[in-house]
């Protein structure tokens, strides 16, 4: 019996375990086909698409009726089709001799609306977020765009800013987007500070970088908003500051930036690495290129032995020396300066090695990122075109120019390999920003006998894209009031050469030191032609008409003398003139060193009633005495003539008029020639000046550089003497030197230099008139 129970269950078992069996190869019988053998199908179906037709969906996948396909295939569509954007979910599945392939489509964005920003207007916003009206909306493209608009207001000074987004389903399966932004406050910077420095203060580093501390100005100025790329572009701006003062082993070893959550302010730690201060030993220009005789390029060459080491003076040698050699027919020569250092002596041995480069072509010029400036302004930067030779020492001066124009956040160019061996593509990337400003100014002026002015204007330095400048101004004050356009064009006629318009127009009237009302009207062409980098010559076309319409009553008892000073009607002056212009200034707003020499000539008599020539000059040089101390010395002279022609005498309003800006200390119009009149006694300038100016500006102590503020001491020296004429006059006139010295406040505020002059005139005429307090505003250009 028990014999029998165990057999009946054995044999249960084994049939199990043989059903078993058998189903286990059965499945595999019928999986090993398709996972051994590819598969064939007669069609493909689509399913799932609202917009788009089948065939579009079946373009996009890589299998095809008919022939042979594998899990590989089907995984390569499915990739395929979710990286068009277009779908949302896709599925793929063989039913008998179909492939059908199932798909659910992205919505098609409807609108783009921001809500809730008011520091960053839409029209900015919208450059910065992908997702666009009409194109297909995707989450991923969401999120990207969440994390470009944080980027974007911390960018503005706004890191605690936070974007949600909103999506609102509309018919026809479109979706409306709502980037819902919380600005948040205002983030700033707490400190920048500085670790290693031993040659230069901290005060003289920050003072370089563009990035400020938080301070009472920044509402307006916005210098202390946080920008990585700002901060990189700072600390190339400090390795530059030591590279070109000796320190050729300069470093920055690490740059740490905290984000104080609670004072919602940055804290900017920046470890320096200065090393030792070198001197140029030897220089010497050697050539492997047996026609060209390296000794004969050393006028090229402007670093000096034993000067101190200058990595800018390097580069720029470097570059002279090229296109000294391209000049002479030598286009592939390279030049390559090696220095050897002394650590011993801390001397650089500099050589300029030219050698016989590559013969490589330019293919093309690849322009990338500008989403504004037209290419054409980009590429007429470059000497080279495509087919040219390439010239390393060109790319580099073309990256130079792009840079100085302003018009770019950053520029970078790179080259890539082009379709054969001995062509390469230059690529050029750059990132648009900014370049137009408005302003509106206002405040009290001593100049041209004092009073309340206001002036509005807007600048724009990449107009349209085109890479054209364009000013317009409106001013005036209680006897001014003035209109001025600017217009020009850098690239005349498609070449290195300007072409551009002013226009004016001015209302005057009678003050203290005016005794007639005026109105003033004309225009400048200009044509601007580069000589080098350093020299270059304007040729001018100016008309001008100048109308005295009346004198005041209360000089009633000097009419009689005024009909030979201020005579009242119309005249023109019709001349043709031109500037020469020599600079090597390092900074126009903010000048340290260099040198400005400046010519010019006009010659009135191109019909109109003026018949004249009038010369000045202007030097100018600047030179950074302590550059750890940052001081900085000024030496600036001038002189001018104006002198009849064909017999005719000048007129007293063509006159040079000369006060408190050349000589501080004296009032507007205070010294040169003058009428004693029975009702007071009027400036009427002088034919020939000269003035010359010593002055030392420094920090002012205890006073953070964020705040703009420098002191300065001056003396002030010069002359204005001589007119053309005038019968029967009490007139005063002396060429005796007037002189004075003083102090100054200087602030680089937002809006603009801002100064104030306290002088005393330590010699000056009797009849001159004197001004303890001066207020001046603008440029030093």
């Amino acid at each position: 019996m028990n014999f029998l129970k165990t057999f009946t269950r054995g044999v249960v078992r084994a049939a199990v375990v043989s059903a078993a069996a058998l189903l286990i190869f059965g499945q595999v019988s019928v999986m090993a086909p398709g996972a051994a053998h590819a598969a064939v199908v007669s069609s493909i179906v689509v399913q799932g698409g609202q917009r788009l037709d089948a065939e579009t969906v079946k373009n996009y996948i890589t299998i095809q009726p008919g022939k042979n396909f594998g899990p590989n295939e089907i995984n390569e569509s499915i990739k395929a089709l979710y990286a068009t954007g277009l779908f949302s979910d896709v599925k793929i599945a063989q039913r008998g001799n179909a492939l059908v392939v199932t798909v659910s489509e992205n919505n098609v964005v409807g609108s783009v609306r921001f809500e809730g920003n008011k520091k960053l207007k839409d029209d900015m916003l919208e450059a910065v977020v992908e997702t666009k009206p009409r194109s297909v909306l995707s989450q991923a493209k969401l999120d990207a765009d969440v994390e470009r608009l944080k980027e974007t207001y911390k960018r503005n000074g706004r890191a605690e800013a936070q974007i949600e987004v909103q999506t609102i389903p509309r018919e026809n399966g479109r979706t409306d987007v709502i980037f819902k932004i919380t600005e948040g406050s205002r983030t700033g910077i707490s400190s920048i500070t500085f670790v290693g420095n031993k040659a230069f203060s901290s005060g003289r580093l920050r003072d370089v970088m563009t990035i400020k501390r938080t301070d009472f100005t920044s509402w307006l100025s916005k210098r202390d908003q946080f920008d990585d790329a700002k901060l990189q572009a700072d600390e190339e701006m400090i390795r530059r500051l030591y590279l070109r003062n000796g320190y050729a082993d300069f470093r920055i070893v690490n740059t740490d930036v905290q984000f104080n959550e609670e004072k919602n302010r940055y804290n900017i730690t920046i470890t320096l690495d200065e090393g030792p201060r070198y001197t140029f030993g030897s220089v010497a220009v050697d050539s492997s290129v047996a026609s060209i005789n390296g000794p004969s390029l050393m006028p090229y060459v402007l670093t000096k032995s034993g000067k101190v080491f200058n990595a800018d003076l390097v580069q720029k040698s470097t570059e002279k020396l090229s296109l000294a050699l391209l000049s002479q027919g030598h286009s592939f020569a390279q030049v390559r300066p090696r220095g050897d250092r002394d650590y011993t002596t801390h001397t650089i041995n500099v050589t300029y090695l030219v050698d016989e480069g590559p013969r490589l072509y330019v293919e093309r010029i690849d322009i990338r990122g500008n989403t504004r400036t037209r290419d054409y302004v980009i590429r007429r930067e470059f000497s080279m075109s495509e087919g040219d030779a390439y010239n390393k020492a060109l790319i580099d001066q073309a990256e130079r120019r792009l840079k100085n124009l302003g018009y770019f956040k950053t520029v970078n160019i790179a080259t890539q390999p082009g379709s054969t061996p001995d062509r390469v593509i230059v690529v050029v990337n750059v990132e648009d920003q900014s370049t137009g400003s408005f302003s509106v100014g206002g405040g009290y002026t001593t100049d041209n006998g004092g009073g309340f002015i206001a002036t509005v204007a807007l600048t724009e330095k990449n107009f349209l894209g085109r890479g054209q400048f364009l000013k317009v101004s409106v001013g005036g004050g209680a006897s001014d009031r003035t209109f001025n356009v600017s217009w020009t064009e850098p690239f005349f006629l498609g070449r290195r050469m300007s072409f551009g318009f002013d226009a004016l127009y001015n209302q005057a009237e009678q003050t203290d030191y005016r005794p007639y009302n005026q109105n003033n009207w004309g225009g400048t062409l200009r044509l601007g032609l580069p000589i080098t980098d350093e020299w270059n010559v304007q040729f001018n076309y100016k008309l001008a008409q100048r109308d005295v319409t009346s004198w005041g009553s209360q000089y009633i008892a000097d009419w009689g003398a005024f009909a030979q000073l201020y005579p009242i009607g119309s005249w023109i002056n019709s001349s043709v003139g031109y500037v020469l212009t020599y600079t090597t200034i390092d900074n126009y707003q903010n000048p340290r060193n260099g040198t400005f020499v400046q010519l010019a000539q006009d010659f009135a008599g191109l019909g109109g009633d003026g018949k004249f020539v009038r010369s000045t000059v202007d030097a100018r040089y600047y030179k950074e005495i302590m550059p750890d101390s940052n001081m900085v010395g000024l030496i600036k002279a001038g002189a001018g003539n104006i002198t009849g022609l064909d017999g005719q005498d000048v007129q007293v309003l063509d006159n040079f008029y000369r006060g408190g800006e050349t000589i501080r200390g004296f009032a507007s119009y205070g010294y040169g020639a003058r009428y004693m009149g029975n009702a007071s006694n009027y400036a009427i300038g002088g034919t020939t000046y000269y003035n010359v100016t010593a002055e030392l500006q420094f920090p002012l102590p205890l006073m953070p550089e964020e705040f703009g503020l420098r002191g300065a001491i001056f003396a002030d020296a010069g002359t204005l003497f001589g007119y053309d004429g005038l019968q029967n006059l009490n007139i005063e006139d002396s060429s005796m030197i007037r002189s004075s010295v003083g102090a100054s406040i200087i602030w680089n505020s937002p809006f603009g230099i801002l100064r104030g002059d306290f002088g005393e005139a330590l010699t000056k005429a009797s009849y001159d008139q004197t001004q303890v307090f001066r207020f001046s505003a603008g440029t030093q250009f």
